[in-house]
């Protein structure tokens, strides 16, 4: 395959400002290798403006597109683990497996969870993976996935982490507030592990029916009466939906944090109910090799099938409109994904 001079790429200024730009195909060194990227999904993550401000301000454009999937066209002369023609999946980032939350298994608290080892990101046509990514962040997408399942194995990660957080989830009740693409993964993964009864929150209907269809035992919308569960997963950047989470737990439960409300958002805990229900409150982001590869599994084996979740598709040139639509969800969107190579 002959690699082009340039490319192009999209560069994130903000939710309503996301430009293509055309920039040289970025070389690459002897311990690193260069992706075409085929699909790189939307997170919910990259059009969080709080999120990403402090970026923007510091870099200008960013390219935040991490869920990526595509095929190696060129390798270093040093790199003997892949070749050229190799389908991967390429996670950004890892933890160092050698600090103390790393030894405690709460790895993606590692602060090297907070560097990017790829350049420039998965919204453009090129990617440049990194020597430590290479060893600690590339996987072998088997024959028998397809690209925009690849995609889905560093959310789907995530997830993993999330619920393992958690756990047990068999047999017990589960509610997760918000059914978007995190809270309709959780929904699959705790059915697929057992839950005895999930129960789905959310304001809009159709990610309620969604919901459903994702195994959920009861859709709720988020202005009535929630229940009562043993596990209480909050997947939603909602101040209301985090105050509800608190109500919501069964004693000795669980809640977990999969979404937040901004840097200042704080959260009144009445401590003497919770010193007599004791109920476990924890917190969870980003996935570890660890849920990489169990993600990977849960998707090649059908234990998790990602494929109805994906409702748009956009080539990088229409990545502004696939930004506008991720960050507001219509027309029964669900997961936006961005196809940088596609003709």
């Amino acid at each position: 395959m002959t690699i082009p001079g340039t490319m192009k790429l999209g560069l994130y200024f903000g939710n309503h400002d996301v430009r293509v730009e055309e920039r040289p195909v970025p070389p690459i060194g002897r311990r690193e290798v260069l992706v075409r990227v085929a699909t790189c999904g939307i997170c919910g993550s990259d059009t969080m403006q709080w999120y990403r401000e402090p970026a923007v301000q510091r870099m200008g454009g960013i390219n935040t597109g991490h869920e990526i999937a595509g095929e190696i066209v060129q390798v270093g002369e040093s790199i003997d683990q892949f070749k050229v023609g190799d389908r991967v999946v390429v996670v950004h980032h890892f933890p160092c497996m050698e600090c103390t939350p790393c030894r405690d298994g709460n790895e993606t608290a590692c602060e090297a969870m907070q560097e990017k080892h790829i350049e420039p990101g998965g919204f453009s046509q090129y990617v440049r993976v990194l020597e430590k990514c290479v060893e600690n962040g590339l996987y072998r997408l088997p024959d028998s996935m397809t690209d925009e399942q690849g995609s889905f194995i560093e959310p789907l990660g995530c997830v993993v982490r999330s619920i393992r957080k958690a756990s047990p989830v068999d047999s017990r009740t589960v509610l997760v507030i918000g059914s978007g693409l995190a809270g309709l993964l959780h929904i699959k993964l705790a059915r697929a592990l057992g839950a005895k009864r999930i129960s789905a929150v959310d304001m809009n209907p159709n990610r309620l029916e969604a919901a459903s269809q994702s195994g959920a035992d009861e859709a709720i919308f988020a202005t009535e009466k929630l229940p009562r569960a043993d596990r209480v997963f909050v997947c939603t950047g909602s101040g209301k939906a985090a105050e509800s989470a608190l109500e919501c737990v069964n004693r000795g439960g669980h809640i977990l944090f999969f979404a937040t409300d901004g840097p200042d958002k704080k959260l009144p805990i009445n401590l003497t109910k919770f010193w007599t229900l004791q109920p476990t409150i924890s917190f969870s982001y980003g996935a570890a090799p660890r849920d990489i590869r169990e993600s990977l599994e849960l998707i090649r084996t059908g234990k998790v099938c990602v494929d109805n979740l994906v409702t748009h598709r956009f080539g990088i040139e229409q990545i502004a409109e696939a930004f506008d639509l991720a960050a507001n969800p219509r027309d029964s969107s669900l997961k936006v994904i961005v196809e940088p190579t596609r003709s």
